[in-house]
């Protein structure tokens, strides 16, 4: 083992990167990423709502949004935005609120919006999940998440 090793992990870093290919135009997907308006229709998993969603969209400005589960359980989560690229690319960190208000781990988010023709691939890319609990419940929620986002996007896309 040498010291660069040593006493470290040769684990690769937690990460999600699920992909969707939407027929919709990137300049749509985009916004449909930063105005609140679009992301209480789709922030969260199937079965949850977004009643609360705040956006500062610079770089340095602050996001924060709230998730509701079906029996009324709220998931808040806020971040910073730290790249704004439109309408290719959104970096901002994301963690958890504990019941006090107190921010969990953070995470960092990137999502790409790549012109494929007619229709745009997103990349969605969340690294430094704290563990591997995370790592699959987190997995499982953004899956949900973009799915909803894909069936909304393509919706809105349509009706112009």
């Amino acid at each position: 083992m040498t010291p660069a090793t040593e006493g470290s992990s040769m684990r690769p870093p937690r990460e999600i990167v699920p992909t969707r290919d939407i027929a919709a135009p990137r300049a749509l997907l985009f916004r449909l990423w930063t105005e609140p308006e679009h992301l209480m229709r789709w922030w969260g998993p199937q079965n949850m709502t977004a009643p609360f969603v705040s956006v500062d969209l610079r770089e340095g400005g602050a996001w924060r949004h709230c998730i509701l589960t079906p029996e009324g359980r709220e998931y808040w989560s806020h971040g910073r935005y730290l790249e704004i690229v439109p309408p290719e690319r959104l970096v901002f960190t994301f963690a958890w609120e504990n019941l006090d208000g107190k921010s969990g781990h953070s995470m960092q988010v990137t999502v790409e919006f790549q012109e494929l023709g007619e229709k745009t691939r997103l990349i969605f890319r969340k690294v430094e999940l704290p563990d591997d609990t995370e790592l699959r419940l987190q997995t499982g929620g953004w899956e949900q998440a973009l799915d909803k986002y894909v069936a909304y996007a393509e919706a809105t896309s349509r009706e112009g």
